[in-house]
């Protein structure tokens, strides 16, 4: 059982800390380089291990420090392990960094600061232990009404008004590829 946060891992023995003490926005970070499609895989491993580690060039075993890595943003594992395609069939139903102005208020809310302040630290357990207890907000009938059309369900009168009122906060932008973007530059 862990009753501490964690502010590092062990990787063959050896602790290495997570920078900033794994602040909200160390994590967010990492998210961002591991879903930026203009990086290649290897780009995506290297950025997220520099941004997410204080001494990421002393780590050796890199598998290992991904692994741990992914534990932590995982918030210390999860019961339920979805395998990657399963999730990959998943509609998106949130985008950290495009709803992030959505997200932190009700954060704020529920931890009782303003988790903006740049010089306020929030642990990434405390920011995911917030996200889920952030109740019925501005940003939970966004993600009902994402969620709702993700399954084809029919909307409520009341949320037909409220997403054609605020689609440009509840449609998530389209990733594209290289290859798709440059095809329709070219149409």
């Amino acid at each position: 059982m862990m009753w501490d946060l964690p502010f590092e891992v062990e990787i063959d023995g050896i602790k290495h800390k997570i920078r900033n003490k794994c602040d909200y926005r160390v994590v967010l970070d990492v998210i961002g380089a591991i879903t930026d499609d203009e990086l290649t895989d290897e780009e995506k491993v290297a950025c997220s291990l520099l941004i997410f580690y204080e001494e990421a060039e002393k780590i050796t075993n890199i598998e290992e420090a991904v692994k741990q890595m992914y534990w932590i943003i995982d918030g210390g594992g999860s019961q339920t392990q979805n395998t990657e395609e399963e999730e990959s069939r998943k509609p998106a139903l949130m985008n950290w960094e495009f709803d992030f102005n959505k997200i932190a208020p009700p954060i704020s809310r529920v931890l009782g600061y303003d988790v903006r302040m740049p010089d306020r630290f929030t642990h990434w357990y405390s920011w995911l232990g917030a996200y889920m207890e952030i109740g019925d907000c501005y940003f939970a009938q966004i993600i009902s009404i994402r969620s709702k059309r993700a399954k084809g369900k029919k909307l409520e009168k009341w949320e037909r008004e409220f997403y054609e009122e605020h689609r440009s906060e509840i449609d998530l932008p389209m990733r594209l590829s290289a290859e798709e973007l440059e095809f329709l530059n070219d149409y």
